[in-house]
């Protein structure tokens, strides 16, 4: 008669194969939230701040290529740079909100006036630097500065004019708005020639002669003491003309 033989199975190995079967049950359950997790993590809203110049179209070639992504695997610094590759963008913060927001803070470059090149309009900043209109087209009130000849070929986006006049009535531009914001935003043009600085004036079309560079600062505080009286706005009085050439005085021409 055959003997029955009896195996038993060693505890360490039922230890193991439990522990085994354990580790691929977590490993699969952590799979599974990490799927998950991207997919409640993917970017469905993409918000942005601050933001003047750039067209729609520009915007959505920007900012696509995120929607549907992990947030949490977006590299934050690539897009603020994609972003300052526009010149009128001076500065750009990208944020996470979670679960799937992104949040672009914009920060435009502010021109101090419009500059022409070959006919074709362009802006300057407060260092002269030459940048482009706006997607948007000439959305700023600005002042035009006209009368500098320049060969648009010698400058490109992005450098600063290499002109002492020019660079002289940017400066004159930049006290002009700090200092005299009324005036500053009723000026169309600004030129200067051997009568030294002519503004000319939006509202009206009033000629201003405000005289040489070192004379500047003091006949512009002379016109807005004289067009106070006049206007609580600030405007140029509509003169066919103002002078303020002459040593603290006014001298105007009335409009026939």
């Amino acid at each position: 008669m055959a003997r029955k033989q009896i195996y038993k199975i060693p505890l360490l190995s039922w230890l193991f194969s439990a522990g085994l079967l354990l580790v691929m049950l977590s490993l699969s359950a952590l799979s599974l939230g990490y799927a998950n997790f991207l997919q409640a993590d993917a970017v469905k809203t993409i918000e942005l701040y601050g933001q003047r110049t750039m067209s729609p179209e520009r915007v959505k070639r920007l900012t696509d290529a995120y929607l549907g992504q992990p947030l949490h695997a977006l590299d934050v610094a690539r897009i603020q740079e994609s972003f300052l590759e526009y010149p009128l963008i001076r500065n750009a913060k990208v944020s996470r909100e979670y679960p799937n927001k992104l949040n672009i803070y914009l920060y435009d470059v502010l021109p101090v006036a419009y500059f022409i090149l070959d006919g074709k309009f362009y802006t300057l900043d407060e260092k002269t630097t030459l940048l482009p209109l706006p997607d948007k087209g000439m959305l700023y009130n600005l002042p035009i500065i006209t009368g500098a000849q320049m060969d648009a070929r010698s400058t490109n986006i992005g450098e600063a004019l290499q002109d002492e006049t020019v660079t002289m009535l940017v400066d004159y531009l930049k006290i002009l708005r700090k200092e005299h914001q009324g005036i500053y935003l009723d000026i169309s043009e600004i030129s200067y020639d051997k009568r030294g600085i002519r503004l000319i004036s939006a509202e009206h079309g009033t000629t201003v002669l405000v005289g040489s560079e070192e004379d500047a600062h003091l006949s512009t505080k002379i016109l807005a003491q004289f067009i106070s009286g006049d206007s609580e706005a600030g405007i140029i009085s509509p003169y066919d003309y103002i002078d303020l050439r002459y040593d603290r005085q006014v001298i105007v021409k009335e409009r026939k």
